[in-house]
């Protein structure tokens, strides 16, 4: 077989040529990107290899992918499609043009009361789990990156994960598949008249595909090699148990695109079928003093390779050394005591339908665990305990990738062998890696389907690195697929990893059948070539990444992409990944000089894509199993940026900032009045025309005057208080109830908007919340102005931060009290960069010391909540949860916001972000839901411009649902 793929001469002239093709299409002239900045920031996946794509096309729908397909066409670029970029195998890069699942492949439905979900492939795993977790149903798949991938990536292949195992993967729980051939014909197998007319239309490539199958069913020792190989977990070349498994050339063909990687075709829709997702479950860390135990252990668990939906579910290795790379964590840190210097440990799930088959199967688990040599029995039902484990494994690519040596890239492999033979393939497994030098590889997997993943770092900038990692990769396929019968690639997908030893794992008879499939689907090579076939015996160790050291903030970074679905900005400019990426690129340029003039034109668009439209909130490093704060090197890279007179500048706003919250307060007032006067259309008119001229902020229809600061004020008990006035009366002695209230600088100028319900300000519902709840208040006089620093910490000015907040500080401090602030944002700046005061947020104040000494005198029927970037930072989630189901029925949590974007003023400069970030949010209000809260109240005015409903302070919905007198 030949590698088609239909390379231009000039890739510039190409990428161009693409992007004039589309111009008139549907695809807007910004979701088509060929500049060296955007470019490059699609460049690798979660894998060791990159390739800089020409062109990088965002598509929307089949119109969209049909018209992306016919100009690579057209100007003779491979095309290769990619859904969240997870891959770790290679196989979602390319040179051509790439194609990016944007949100018009986000559909969903549920079906039959959860048995089966429609999914589009820009769906996130997790998201479809969440919607049919009610139901007690899931998908299959449950791949540890299952926060992340989508499930074009998932159907493409032919993902499994942690309990998946072999029955439950896409292969085995699809009913139906939507699929959209190179020459641009859709069939959906699900729709008579579609498959009907696929029949005639495409009655030759049918045709072949049923010679293909009586081919293979008339040789019974490849039928026979096809079955065995399939018992276990195998991404390994072509689904060509497809050939076997059915007869109608339809089934054949959908089963084909399963784990074909994106060289067949591009998937548009599935239908899959769920499976039991038992409501009651244990779960355990159980140690073993040393990996053969533990294999013999896991063997006798797996039921002899049957998987199933009740007992022992999942059951995880994770050897000693892995396990190294993460002991300090809390969850794991009790564990550390029972571990010899070889011990690992398995992480095993006992789940069942009803109690009383749980204790039966956790009896029978513990029995084999016990004669197997367990060093610990501790099932547990504790779900907070469990998500801690499983967030430690699920986080292992992440994490043990950050233990490799700075500098160097981050390798992965995915084997699996027979389940009986498991014991000795870990000691062997474990033997080849510490042969071939890399005894820092760590390994852990999904023992229970004889699938273990191992990883490892190398640096390719070393001469010779790549030829001992193509000496390993030989070495392993033969410990592999000729030793042990087993998978190189269990659940990744074969990939450029993989793809030149397909034919030796597979032997000559079925690597001769795959090669005939590619060209019956894609005769000109044109979809994602070099991917799962190819001739070239060294695709392994090509196009390798480098990673050079960048900025020490992110040089643990392996870019799986982890961070990506909580960032505002991805797909508007870049995404956390993305920004690492482009920033390790230009780090490089800058070291070695080679192309100075790429270097700038990726220095100016990072100025807009990677500075300026980065919220820096690192709600990123949430998802980031080692906590990578992308947005602090933002912020570190925006103070780089500055100049000597932009620093001046900082310097007179930071002396002046009770004139500038004057000005803007005078500003937000004038526009609302000028709306009052000449109406919204007239307002937004006269805003728009000096903000192209003036630079000035947007003026949105829900921003709102502020209240300012409060009057100055202390608890009339305090008066006499020597802790107040410094005069020793007898009141010294009673207990200290006293709270420094400082109303953040966002809630002075920026108030609600009207809501149906009589609200009281924030600044006033605080003082009155805690004046209720029988607190001592002091209100520190001339507040106006004061700020915490955060606004200029964020912009690149950290001493101009520092002096700032330090004023504030000399401002609370006297009073010796609790400080309390109403801002999530100041009252995280606050703790982390001005210890000398003790600081609370309301959130976690309300629920902890307010809300229990007071009584909620009526409820809403509903209320909508936002978790602000920096109360997920400070965990706060729960504690807003709480106070807002103690006012409401109903708690909505904006699942569809991690971040809304507004960031400060982000809202008022880069109003796309806002925009972008929050484009989904109407989804998350329930229909009976009037009113939303948030503990920022710039987030709040962002929120309530786009959810259509007003967003309010917590301080105010608690404080009219407990006040006294209500009807």
């Amino acid at each position: 077989m030949n590698d088609l793929s239909p390379i231009a001469t000039d890739r510039a002239s190409a990428a161009e040529g693409v992007r004039a093709r589309l111009a008139n299409t549907s695809i807007a002239p910004n979701r088509v990107m060929t500049d060296p900045l955007m470019t490059y920031a699609y460049s690798g996946d979660a894998s060791q290899y990159r390739l800089v794509p020409a062109a990088v096309v965002i598509v929307n729908s089949e119109d969209e992918v049909r018209a992306v397909v016919a100009a690579a066409r057209a100007e003779k670029l491979p095309l290769t499609f990619r859904a969240a970029g997870t891959s770790l195998s290679g196989q979602a890069i390319t040179d051509g043009v790439l194609a990016v699942l944007g949100d018009g492949f986000k559909q969903m439905r549920v079906l039959d009361g959860g048995d089966r979900i429609v999914l589009g492939p820009a769906i996130i795993v997790a998201q479809a789990n969440r919607v049919l977790k009610p139901l007690n149903r899931k998908l299959g798949p449950d791949p540890a990156s299952q926060a992340t991938c989508k499930i074009g990536g998932v159907v493409n292949n032919n993902s499994s994960g942690m309990c998946c195992g072999v029955a439950y993967n896409t292969y085995h729980t699809l009913e139906r598949m939507r699929v959209m051939l190179v020459d641009g014909t859709v069939l959906d197998s699900g729709d008579p008249d579609s498959v009907a007319a696929f029949r005639k239309s495409h009655a030759q490539l049918l045709d072949a595909l049923h010679a293909l199958h009586h081919e293979v069913t008339a040789n019974a020792a490849l039928v026979e090699l096809i079955r065995t190989k399939y018992r276990i977990k195998n991404t390994v070349g072509y689904s060509i148990n497809a050939l076997v498994d059915f007869h109608d050339p339809i089934d054949i063909l959908i089963h084909l695109i399963v784990g074909s990687e994106g060289t067949l075709g591009f998937v548009s829709e599935v239908t899959y079928r769920t499976i039991p997702e038992h409501p009651f479950k244990v779960t355990g860390l159980i140690p073993f003093p040393d990996p053969h135990s533990a294999g013999r252990a896991i063997t006798r668990l797996a039921n002899g390779g049957v998987q199933s939906t009740t007992g022992v579910t999942s059951a995880e290795y994770i050897e000693r050394r892995a396990l190294a790379t993460v002991e300090h964590l809390p969850v794991i840190a009790p564990f550390v005591p029972l571990l010899g210097p070889n011990s690992p440990v398995i992480l095993i799930d006992v789940t069942a339908p009803d109690p009383q088959t749980l204790a039966l199967e956790v009896a029978k688990a513990e029995a084999i665990l016990r004669e197997e040599g367990a060093t610990d029995l501790n099932f547990s039902p504790d779900e907070e305990r469990s998500h801690a484990l499983w967030d430690v494994r699920k986080g292992f690519f992440a994490s043990a990738g950050a233990a490799r040596p700075k500098g160097t890239s981050m390798l992965t492999e995915d084997v699996a062998a027979p389940i009986e033979r498991l014991a000795d393939f870990v000691i062997d497994l474990r033997a080849l890696l510490d042969a071939h030098g890399y005894e820092d590889a760590v390994i852990f997997g999904h023992a229970l389907a004889g699938n273990l993943h191992f990883q490892m770092g190398d640096d390719f900038s070393i001469p010779g690195q790549d030829e001992k990692f193509d000496i390993f990769s030989r070495a392993l396929s033969e410990l592999v697929s000729v030793r042990y019968g087993g998978s190189l690639k269990a659940e990744h997908g074969t990939g450029r990893a993989i793809a030149p030893f397909v034919e030796r794992e597979w032997g000559a008879a079925a690597y001769a059948i795959m090669r005939k499939i590619k060209p019956l689907f894609d005769p000109e090579g044109l979809l994602n070539p070099g991917v799962l076939i190819t001739p070239n015996a060294r695709a392994h160790v090509e196009n390798l990444k480098l990673m050079p050291l960048a900025n020490p903030i992110v040089d643990l970074c392996i870019e799986c992409g982890f961070c990506e679905p909580a960032c505002p900005s991805a797909q508007l400019t870049l995404s956390p990944r993305q920004r690492i990426v482009t920033t390790r690129e230009m780090a490089r340029l800058r070291a070695t000089g080679e192309d100075n003039a790429r270097l700038a034109a990726m220095e100016e668009s990072f100025a807009y894509a990677g500075l300026y439209t980065c919220a820096a909130g690192n709600v990123c490093a949430g998802r980031c199993p080692v906590g990578i704060e992308t947005g602090t090197m933002v912020i570190g890279e925006r103070a780089r940026r500055q100049t000597e007179a932009s620093r001046r500048i900082a310097s007179t706003a930071a002396r002046h900032t009770r004139a500038i919250e004057a000005g803007l307060t005078a500003g937000v007032g004038a526009q609302a009045l000028s709306r009052r006067i000449i109406g919204d259309g007239a307002t937004d008119a006269i805003a728009g025309a000096m903000r192209k001229v003036l630079k000035t902020p947007r003026v949105s229809r829900a921003l709102r005057p502020g209240p300012g600061a409060p009057p100055a004020a202390i608890g009339p008990n305090l008066r006499n208080d020597p802790r107040t006035t410094g005069f020793p009366v007898p009141i010294a002695t009673q207990p200290d109830n006293r709270v420094v209230y400082f109303p953040a600088c966002p809630t002075r100028m920026f108030g609600a908007n009207p809501t149906p319900y009589d609200l009281r300000p924030a600044p006033q519902a605080m003082i009155a919340l805690l004046t209720r709840a029988g607190f001592e208040v002091i209100v520190p006089d001339g507040l106006d102005g004061q700020c915490c620093g955060q606004p200029f910490l964020s912009k690149g000015f950290p001493e101009q931060s520092q002096q700032v907040g330090d004023r504030l500080v000399e401002k609370l401090a006297p009073a010796g009290a609790r400080v309390l602030t109403d801002a999530s944002t100041c009252a995280k700046h606050l703790k982390e960069h001005h210890g000398t005061v003790t600081v609370a947020d309301s959130a976690e104040f309300l629920v902890a010391e307010v809300l229990p000494r007071l009584t909620v005198t009526r409820k809403l029927p509903a209320v909508a909540v936002h978790h602000n970037c920096s109360a997920q930072r400070m965990k706060e989630q729960a504690a807003i949860n709480a106070v807002a189901a103690a006012c409401a029925e109903t708690v909505a949590p904006l699942e569809t916001v991690s971040c809304c974007g507004y960031a400060g003023d982000k809202g008022l400069y880069v109003p796309e972000l806002n925009q972008w970030a929050t484009r989904f949010v109407k989804n998350d209000i329930p229909a009976d839901c009037t009113l939303g809260v948030s503990t920022v109240s710039t987030c709040a005015s962002g929120l309530s411009e786009r959810a259509g409903i007003p967003f309010v302070s917590l301080a105010s919905l608690l404080e009219y649902v407990t006040r006294p007198d209500a009807s």
